[in-house]
């Protein structure tokens, strides 16, 4: 609260900026590497090693970049175990401070851990950490942040934690609360979201598809590509490919953007205009209509799960298009979102949507 903030005399405005971190544990049997901060913030305490999130990177290859900067072990991304999240509210002046002058007030730390034997190289200082490894249970609690006293132990006797921490300064813990997770929670966590695949999302836009594809092309330097017609209903499109994992968790395939306009050549238009684009093009905004999910499990399964929980997601409807070089694309939609006001949360909650395998290499 800005109130508590006041109270510890920080500047709010000034301390919102938010950072992502990582954080690594290794170990070795039962020992566990830490290294000493040398410089910078948390000077003088123990800890495992991790860093700041960069542009365009995601958490794991920032925290294999991290433990190898500093500490000289090279790890596959995919051999980190994802362990935890801590976020961190420091108070008054205590937040982590940016180049241009500016701190952060509020960290999220994404903590993993990783096996010596999955790592190559050999420990080494380095300008930012001095490495030493420590038996699991004689880790100096004393000589690291007040928080690691809560969570560090669970996690070194395996478990995975999501913790909450409040600092008055970067001594002084005011308050916190910790969930205690079995060994494997949050890795599992971490499957199940992968399951929840975009397989694209939904922009229109109120004029000409064509005004609209230069118009990203001059914002982005990226060209969309002509999709085709949806006969009947009302609409054409472009797309333009998002790009997969880095991690491969979602194979070969990558979601897209699609830029969904009227079609002026569907006359008369049809009394069902697709994704409520009738909206869109009476507002004269784009807009983010929605997106689409696939489901791991098949669509049909997911709908009747969907609507054994309470929400129905629409019928099961099968569609096909041409591409411009004359393909046939085909899919399965579960689907209801004829009108904006239908649009469940505003288009937050997406619609389901199943490729034929014919589609395989183009999606």
């Amino acid at each position: 609260p800005e109130s508590l903030y006041r109270a510890h005399g920080a500047d709010h405005a000034a301390m919102q900026a938010n950072k992502l971190l990582s954080l690594v544990f290794v170990f070795d049997g039962r020992s566990v590497l830490l290294g000493l901060k040398k410089r910078g913030f948390g000077q003088g305490k123990y800890n495992g090693f991790g860093g700041k999130l960069e542009a365009g990177e995601v958490m794991r290859a920032c925290a294999a970049r991290e433990l190898r900067e500093e500490a000289g072990l090279s790890v596959p991304a995919a051999a980190l175990v994802r362990r935890g999240v801590l976020n961190f509210h420091m108070l008054a002046d205590s937040g982590m401070k940016g180049a241009d002058g500016t701190i952060a007030s509020r960290l999220e730390v994404h903590v993993y851990s990783c096996s010596l034997g999955d790592a190559e190289g050999e420990v080494a200082e380095s300008e930012e950490m001095a490495p030493r490894w420590w038996g699991c249970d004689q880790v100096p609690l004393g000589q690291m942040w007040a928080d690691d006293a809560h969570w560090l132990p669970h996690v070194l006797a395996g478990g995975d934690v999501l913790g909450d921490f409040t600092f008055a300064d970067q001594a002084t813990l005011v308050s916190h609360s910790l969930d205690k997770l079995p060994p494997g929670a949050m890795q599992l966590d971490e499957q199940r979201t992968r399951r929840l695949r975009v397989d694209h999302l939904v922009y229109g836009v109120p004029g000409s598809l064509d005004e609209a594809c230069a118009a990203f092309e001059a914002a982005t330097g990226v060209a969309p590509t002509k999709g085709g017609v949806h006969k009947g209903l009302g609409t054409h499109n472009a797309i333009v490919a998002l790009g997969g994992a880095e991690d491969g968790s979602c194979g070969a395939s990558c979601g897209y953007l699609e830029l969904l306009a009227l079609d002026p050549a569907q006359q008369p238009r049809p009394e069902r205009v697709w994704m409520a684009m009738e909206s869109v093009a009476a507002r004269g905004e784009p807009r983010l209509v929605t997106w689409a999910h696939t489901p791991a499990r098949g669509l049909e399964a997911c709908a009747a799960a969907a609507a054994a929980a309470g929400y129905q997601p629409g019928d099961v409807q099968s569609f096909s298009r041409q591409t411009p070089h004359g393909r046939t694309l085909q899919w399965q939609l579960a689907y209801r979102h004829y009108t904006e006001a239908m649009l469940p949360s505003d288009g937050l909650v997406p619609f389901l949507i199943e490729w034929a395998p014919s589609c395989a290499a183009f999606t």
